[in-house]
């Protein structure tokens, strides 16, 4: 699966380090590949999107969603202490 990136967005992804040349990350929009370097582009390691943990707000709606699971949360922790 190969995803296509246009424009601003494309810079968007370099400026937030979710693109890497080989196995160096790169931040610079202007950042010239060579010809050889070409096949070697690929979403960094650490990037949700290249499989790394997940981004902070899906980190947090797995946590909510997993209280919820558990029995209510922290709602649920205060009622019992009142009574």
């Amino acid at each position: 699966y190969q995803r296509r990136v246009h424009g601003h967005h494309a810079r968007v992804l370099i400026v937030q380090r979710h693109i890497r040349v080989g196995k160096q990350i790169c931040t610079i929009p202007s950042f010239l590949v060579r010809v050889s370097s070409a096949a070697h582009i690929d979403f960094a390691s650490t990037s949700p999107l290249g499989g790394g943990r997940p981004g902070r707000v899906k980190r947090a709606k797995l946590r909510a969603a997993e209280s919820k699971k558990s029995g209510g949360g922290e709602a649920a922790e205060e009622e019992e202490e009142e009574d």
